[in-house]
């Protein structure tokens, strides 16, 4: 889960213990009937059952804590299978049924870090904190937050809290020692702000940098929303590393040129050298911010990787011409490429193929139906009338045959 969580709501039987003093024999009986529907496993029956029965005991705080308990568990159950928008309806509920339910809070903080907003994860992780001090969850979530915000000390101090509570944890101490890292790298770089990007530069010698890279970002997100019709609801950070503070604050290699990070929403690029001037940068952070659209518009319910660099290869402006002679140089000397193992080079040819032949507001809805919580099988079958399998054979009889 995004703050690293277990989700408890999987395993159910435990908390359907609290008992049921209730006034009149039906609301005890629907209470009774909702616990065996939820132990067969049909949870939305169950909370149909556990509503009916507050509705005729509204001061039963038994029934109350069954229905808020029963929502947060199918919330659960829905942000695992990338339904985010219904997830977030069944916390939201549950916390009308009970604010003193901390995994609702937890639950809710989950999802709004999934949608990039990081100060409505930091309410509601604050309030799971509240309710419950000793909650590592809370304040890794909380931590989480301040980091995807951009407030590095913070972080550092909610999860060096939550390390006190979970000292063996090997993934938050990963966390703190990259934020503890980046920290020491980032000391002293500068910041700009656009209504959609935040700039984060080592401008020490370079006081108009920060304003031409906002430029170049802007002109993404205009291009690049135009050509998807669709743009982000937050502004996405953009951190430019000269190349040795790359190395040290990410641990990745130069030659990458960039990356968007999944669980931040940061995009992280290598100067290399390169000045704002450089089409080769241009075409780099069209790239990469193509990654967070599709994210933003999927819902963070991913496509595969060759979707991803696929589309951000088509839509960066520069490598697919190359890619696709690639692909069939390659099958022509006998290679048999799969999408998984080439999402870069095949990949920039199967989405070229699919912008070709559906046009790219069949791509934007292929995503929007993953945003939808589709599986991707479905959400392709549904698009474009075939299946992923059999697209990838027409993709490789494409590069055989070279046209």
């Amino acid at each position: 889960m995004w703050s690293s969580r277990a989700v408890w709501g999987l395993v159910v039987a435990w908390w359907l213990v609290t008992p049921v003093e209730a006034a009149t024999f039906e609301a005890y009986r629907l209470n009774e009937a909702a616990i065996e529907e939820i132990q067969r496993g049909n949870l939305e029956t169950g909370i149909g059952l556990f509503g009916r029965a507050l509705q005729l005991e509204p001061r039963d705080e038994g029934i109350r804590k069954n229905l808020a308990r029963a929502r947060i568990t199918l919330g659960d159950r829905l942000l695992l299978t990338g339904q985010t928008q219904r997830a977030e309806e069944q916390y939201r509920a549950s916390l009308e049924a009970d604010r003193t339910e901390v995994a609702g809070w937890l639950g809710l903080g989950d999802v709004q870090l999934r949608r990039r907003d990081p100060r409505g994860a930091i309410d509601s992780f604050r309030r799971a904190a509240g309710l419950d001090p000793n909650s590592a969850d809370a304040l890794i979530g909380l931590g989480q937050a301040y980091y995807n915000q951009g407030d590095q000390g913070a972080a550092l101090t909610e999860w060096r809290r939550a390390q006190t509570l979970r000292p063996e944890d090997t993934g938050l101490q990963e966390r703190v020692t990259r934020a503890e890292r980046e920290a020491r790298v980032q000391e002293g770089y500068r910041s700009r702000d656009s209504h959609h990007f935040q700039v984060v530069y080592e401008g020490r010698r370079q006081e108009e940098v920060g304003q031409r890279l906002l430029q170049i970002l802007e002109q993404a997100y205009a291009d690049i929303g135009y050509a998807l019709g669709a743009y982000p609801d937050n502004e996405v950070q953009t951190i430019f590393y000269p190349d040795a503070d790359f190395t040290a604050a990410t641990g990745a290699s130069t030659d990458v040129g960039g990356f968007y990070q999944l669980l931040d929403g940061k995009i992280r690029i290598a100067l290399r050298g390169l000045r704002p001037e450089d089409p080769e940068l241009r075409s780099i952070l069209y790239h990469e911010y193509t990654h967070a659209l599709i994210f933003a518009i999927s819902r963070g319910n991913n496509p595969p990787r060759w979707v991803h660099e696929g589309l951000a290869v088509q839509l960066e402006g520069r490598r697919a011409p190359n890619f696709k002679e690639e692909a069939i140089r390659r099958s022509r000397a006998g290679h048999r490429d799969t999408l998984d193992r080439s999402p870069y080079v095949l990949g920039s040819v199967a989405l070229g193929l699919l912008v070709e032949r559906y046009g790219m507001s069949a791509v934007r809805a292929l995503l929007q139906r993953l945003g939808e919580g589709r599986s991707f099988q479905e959400a392709f079958q549904d698009t474009f009338r075939t299946g992923p399998e059999s697209f990838e054979q027409t993709v490789r009889d494409f590069v055989t045959r070279g046209y």
